[in-house]
This record gives C-alpha cells, sequence and structure tokens, in this order.
C-alpha cells in the first residue's frame, strides 16, 4: 500500500534538498547515506552511481528509509518526516528521463561532467515508493 502524503508534508519533502536515505546490507546492518532527491507524484527519487553499497543493498533488499528533516533550536523548532518503504532501480524509459530532468532543474550541477548528465545506462536512479511515515512539526498551527 502507497502511502499518501498530507500537502504540507509533500510540501516539506519538495522543498528540502537533501535525505537521509538508509538500506539493509546483506548482514543485516543499515548504511545511512546523503542523498540530494526530488519529489514527484507521491514518490521520491535520487540518482546514485553503478557500484555503490546502497545500489547493491536493494539489489538484495528493497526495504529502505528515508529522514528528511530541518534542526532547529530550541528543539520546539525540529522538523522533519521519516518515511518507510521499497526501493526501485530505474535505468531507462519515460518516467527515467522524466526524473532525471526533474533532478537535473533542481540541482543545476547535474548539468555537466563531473556530476551529469544524467543519462540512460549510465547513472540509475532511486525510485523510493512509501509505505508508512510519520512527520512531526510540519503540521500548520492555527491561532485561537
Amino acid at each position: 500500500m502507497v502511502y499518501e502524503f498530507k500537502d504540507y508534508e509533500a510540501r516539506f519533502i519538495n522543498k528540502a534538498r537533501v535525505m537521509r536515505f538508509s538500506s539493509i546490507s546483506k548482514e543485516g546492518y543499515p548504511h545511512v547515506v546523503p542523498l540530494c532527491h526530488v519529489y514527484d507524484n507521491g514518490y521520491l527519487y535520487a540518482v546514485t552511481d553503478y557500484g555503490t553499497k546502497k545500489l547493491k543493498n536493494i539489489e538484495h533488499n528493497n526495504k529502505v528509509a528515508v529522514i528528511v528533516d530541518e534542526y532547529g533550536e530550541p528543539w520546539g523548532k525540529n522538523k522533519g518526516i521519516m518515511i518507510q518503504g521499497r526501493a526501485e532501480i530505474l535505468e531507462r524509459g519515460e518516467e527515467f528521463r522524466r526524473v532525471a530532468q526533474l533532478l537535473t532543474r533542481k540541482f543545476p550541477y547535474y548539468e555537466r561532467e563531473p556530476y551529469g548528465p544524467i543519462e540512460e545506462g549510465d547513472a540509475p536512479i532511486i525510485k523510493i515508493i512509501p509505505e508508512k511515515a510519520v512527520s512531526w512539526g510540519l503540521k500548520p498551527r492555527y491561532k485561537r
């Protein structure tokens, strides 16, 4: 079952420039790395390189978790969302090309070497399919 983000969660995820992405190694250890992402139609996407630990982990076990957050002081200003779900690897096709354009628009350094361009067969895109999520500090507060 795909989790449907509330509007304020989707806006927060879309605005953020980095997420913490966790996959599970064959040995059962979590592997956490920062990734630049885009949000589109309820899914999160990030590009990676072939041969990375996260890609090998996904091939072994596609269950993943993501944190998108902001730290604020005092702590009452902390906000974020933790997402659990499955990952798929995109290597070609219309969805790959559309997401590559979205990533390049949000992160222009993907336009040229050494980070881009993002092309089919050159760098896979991780698609995160959310199944559960918990957010904090994002819900709009209304004054009485």
